[in-house]
């Protein structure tokens, strides 16, 4: 099979614009997630009962439904409750409302690994609950997280090209719209799937340096610590 190249140049910058729309996308989705995903992890870990259940009821719906069904309903059932939404907003809602049930799973996970007795410590000194969970606590869920934060993140880029569905002008439409004009599904496909896999790829690459740094810094804040101890230990 002959590879017409003539796609490639042609409508290239059709595409082009279907995956800046992918990023634009996926950066709404996170910048709206990634906070909602906290609210919901300490929302499950909250003394209030009934946040508990409400924080555990929605991560397990959006964690076992997929997420195609979760688009349609954002899609199909908000216009009946007189909320009508340009398709490209509904797909950030339904992409952030997904990542954030995981994102809150992956929070939750990385606050259980952390020591009990820091919490139980924090508090006796006469923190609220809410400062020893932001001074003591989040600081040191960060490197514990941020791998998997790295692939869900990584996910919500592929999980996007089902808002194609909804016909969001994101790169898997432009796609099927280029191979609709050209009835060369091959060569418009290849484009995606190198797009999406630069992008990834992208990402992957600035998560791995953020993650380094953030070890080496909670190292050097360790290492700080156990120096700051030795003269009080020898004094003592």
């Amino acid at each position: 099979m002959s590879i017409d190249l003539s796609i490639f140049t042609n409508y290239g910058p059709q595409l082009l614009l279907g995956f800046w729309m992918t990023v634009k996308i996926v950066v709404a989705a996170i910048i709206l997630g990634m906070p909602f995903g906290l609210v919901l992890a300490l929302g499950r870990r909250s003394r209030l009962k009934l946040l508990r259940v409400l924080s555990a009821s929605f991560i397990e719906v959006f964690r076992n439904t997929p997420f195609i069904i979760q688009v349609f309903m954002f899609f199909y059932v908000l216009p009946f409750y007189g909320l009508h939404l340009p398709a490209v907003y509904v797909g950030v809602v339904a992409l952030a409302a997904f990542g954030s049930a995981y994102f809150a799973e992956v929070i939750r996970g990385g606050i259980d690994a952390v020591a009990k007795g820091q919490l139980e410590s924090a508090r006796a000194t006469g923190m609220s609950d809410w400062q020893a969970m932001r001074y003591i606590v989040l600081p040191q869920t960060l490197p514990i997280i941020l791998p998997a934060m790295t692939n869900q993140t990584l996910s919500l880029v592929k999980e996007s090209a089902i808002l194609s569905t909804i016909t969001v002008g994101e790169l898997t439409m432009a796609a099927i719209t280029v191979q609709g004009e050209t009835f060369r599904p091959f060569e418009a496909f290849i484009m995606v799937a190198l797009l999406y896999w630069a992008l990834n790829e992208t990402l992957a690459i600035i998560m791995r340096r953020v993650e380094r740094k953030v070890s080496k810094r909670s190292g050097s804040g360790s290492r700080a610590k156990a120096v700051r101890a030795a003269p009080a230990a020898k004094e003592g």
